[in-house]
């Protein structure tokens, strides 16, 4: 008995967990995030156009996103639809993250 109770209780905690990653409110904080890293990266490869347009690219896409999570009709979309949306952003964000790690350093006199 004890253990069909915990057994419920982590399938009642997980679904909850669920639940707050795939809300709209974090994917317009996700979103938010990733159009500052985009920024950010933009401003530490400005020499490369390609870069610098890719960059701009995510910036308008992500601020789309976050209209559209702020849209009713985003609940709407099927919960591994949000699932796929949310490992994509994840994915962009560690290869955002990656791009600022590899950026070359801007000086070579130490601080």
């Amino acid at each position: 008995m004890l253990a069909w109770l915990r057994k419920k209780w982590r399938h009642l905690a997980d679904k909850r967990h669920l639940a707050r990653e795939i809300h709209p409110e974090t994917f317009r904080t996700m979103a938010a995030e990733l159009a500052e890293l985009a920024e950010v990266a933009s401003k530490v490869r400005p020499e490369e156009q390609a870069f610098l347009l890719k960059a701009r690219r995510i910036r308008r896409e992500m601020q789309e996103l976050g209209r559209m999570a702020a849209r009713p009709e985003f609940r709407m979309l099927p919960s591994q639809k949000r699932l796929e949306l949310r490992e994509s952003l994840l994915s962009s964000r560690e290869q955002l993250l990656k791009t600022l790690y590899d950026a070359p350093v801007v000086t070579t006199t130490r601080q």
